[in-house]
């Protein structure tokens, strides 16, 4: 290639570049002309959907209190939901992990604290129960047992019972089924120090099934309820922070206007 034709290529690669310097230098213009209108509309969405987020969490905040308030009340309202037979029949029926559900939600109702072992079924112990007034404050190693698991209980069952009661520095142990325990059993829970309940006495001191479920149900709302209100309380910070880049982005592009 001779030194023409070098020339001719130098001067027209120059001719490109230059121009797509000129072309670059442009749009950064454009770009800064427009940065601060552009940050002023990202600053005033951020700000309207900030108080969208806001009312919206206050008005899941009311739920939340009205939701804790309709909770209170059915525990107030324990007598208005009676057993039926209905329900006495389907809770003999129950067996596993359906009964054992039951009983660690209507000890929740009844405002006791439950404490899961660290192991399950560790000695035969499914919860441990914290019984607490102003005097005191003890704990109960407690077994859950359907009526078709009654006839495992013996002398060795209650012996890993008490084993577990003092594992976990649990003043008493409770045994809970909805059957019936024979005379024999019953006798040795005596001689063990062993509280129990059957059947009757779960209807007279536990809560109803109908209660149940509506406790479960209200509850299952005020839990989905306060998911969402922190969800929602989340947005709002989440947009103070883009409103803080925003403003301090402002701020720059302001200062770099006036230089």
């Amino acid at each position: 290639m001779n030194p023409i034709d070098i020339l001719i290529v130098s001067l027209i690669a120059f001719i490109v570049f230059y121009y797509a310097y000129l072309r670059y230098k442009e749009e950064k213009y454009k770009e800064e002309k427009m940065l601060i209108p552009t940050l002023e509309s990202y600053k005033n969405k951020f700000l309207e959907e900030k108080q969208q987020f806001l009312k919206k969490s206050e008005d899941l905040k009311q739920k939340l209190l009205q939701l804790k308030e309709e909770l209170e009340n059915l525990k107030k309202n324990f007598n208005s939901y009676p057993w039926t037979q209905s329900q006495i029949d389907y809770l003999k029926s129950m067996k596993g992990s359906e009964l054992e559900y039951f009983f660690t939600q209507s000890f929740e109702m009844l405002g006791f604290t439950l404490i899961d072992p660290p192991i399950y079924k560790d000695h035969h112990i499914d919860t441990i129960i914290k019984y607490e007034d102003e005097k005191k404050v003890e704990y109960f190693a407690v077994d859950f047992v359907d009526f078709t698991e009654i006839k495992k209980i013996d002398d060795n069952y209650i012996k890993e019972l008490l084993k577990g009661k003092d594992k976990y520095g649990c003043q008493k142990v409770l045994i809970i089924t909805n059957g019936y325990f024979s005379e024999n059993q019953k006798e040795r829970f005596i001689k063990s120090d062993i509280n129990f309940f059957e059947l009757e006495q779960i209807v007279k001191f536990f809560p109803s099934l109908n209660f149940f479920y509506r406790y479960d149900e209200l509850k299952s709302k005020y839990y989905a309820c306060e998911i969402l209100h922190k969800e929602t309380f989340d947005e709002v910070i989440r947009r103070d922070h883009w409103l803080e880049e925003v403003e301090e982005k402002l701020l720059q592009a302001m200062e770099r206007q006036k230089n």
